[in-house]
């Protein structure tokens, strides 16, 4: 039977339609994001950059922005780098690697509600397991409030979503691992590196594929954490853990201001895009040259 190429094309045409779909959608919210559409019902008139002048000049936004920030700053890197050296410490443990590799990799099976939740119940500073273990040693815990307290509860969350995602980046590195050329580490080894030096000079600067996706996959992570925070903290204290996919919600289903909503969230798109596009050619290029 011969080949035709429009048989072909043929069996791409439902995941055409459906990525036609998303890109329509995008549209369409870049389009209500120039309105002013208020309540449920679609108001089309034309109001240019007011929602986006408006969304800049609310102090709420700027918190949101720092947020997601220390989101990228604090979670992306320790993830990554704790995985990698949890990978190479576990790489040759035999079955030990394997019991340790589903330990580590369960929690990626939990949901954020439910890791949410969890470490809420942890976090208790009354009843919690973390304040009740200190107490057990004789720890003063009256002033550990923990995601109670504005100064604490948006790291104790990065610390939640670090467990969670902790087993993603070992997975990920154990398989990079172990595609590198046992002849390249035995050479290192037999002229005097140290594990350390094998680790971090020989071993990790050739997973520069693992770590382009490691880093992709956290970096969307970190403006997909709404459902953590609505769970531990819905943006409190006051507005100290509000993250921007969580000020969208609020503007447009809360406050009924859907033009405000979109705008936020084209805002989340080009901050998405600005992390992750740059890093991902520069990483691309970088991998092809090597």
């Amino acid at each position: 039977m011969r080949y035709y190429k429009f048989q072909g094309f043929a069996f791409l045409i439902p995941i055409l339609v459906i990525i036609g779909i998303f890109y329509a959608m995008i549209v369409w919210d870049v389009f209500a994001a120039f309105t002013h559409w208020q309540g449920l019902q679609p108001t089309w008139r034309f109001a240019g950059l007011y929602n986006f002048l408006r969304l800049f000049q609310m102090s709420r936004f700027w918190v949101n922005l720092r947020n997601n920030l220390l989101w990228l700053l604090l979670f992306i890197a320790p993830t990554f780098l704790t995985g990698f050296v949890l990978a190479y410490l576990i790489t040759n443990l035999g079955r030990g690697e394997a019991i340790l590799r589903q330990i580590f990799l369960f929690p990626m099976a939990l949901s954020f509600i439910i890791t949410g939740v969890l470490w809420a119940w942890m976090y208790d500073p009354s009843s919690g397991v973390i304040n009740s273990v200190l107490k057990a040693f004789g720890f003063n815990t009256s002033k550990l409030g923990w995601i109670a307290l504005p100064k604490t509860a948006i790291y104790c969350m990065i610390v939640a979503a670090f467990w969670q995602y902790l087993g993603f980046a070992l997975v990920i590195y154990l398989g990079a691992i172990k595609g590198i050329p046992y002849e390249m580490v035995e050479a290192a080894k037999v002229d005097g590196a140290s594990h350390w030096t094998v680790a971090f000079r020989i071993i990790f600067p050739n997973l520069g594929h693992a770590t382009l996706i490691c880093t992709t996959m956290l970096a969307i992570t970190t403006v997909k954490v709404f459902d953590l925070v609505w769970v531990m903290t819905r943006g409190g204290p006051g507005v100290s853990t509000e993250i921007l996919p969580y000020l969208m919600y609020r503007l447009a289903f809360d406050s009924r201001d859907l033009g405000m909503g979109a705008a936020t969230s084209i805002v989340i798109l080009l901050f998405s895009a600005a992390m992750v596009i740059p890093y991902s050619l520069w990483a691309l290029n970088k991998w092809v040259r090597t």
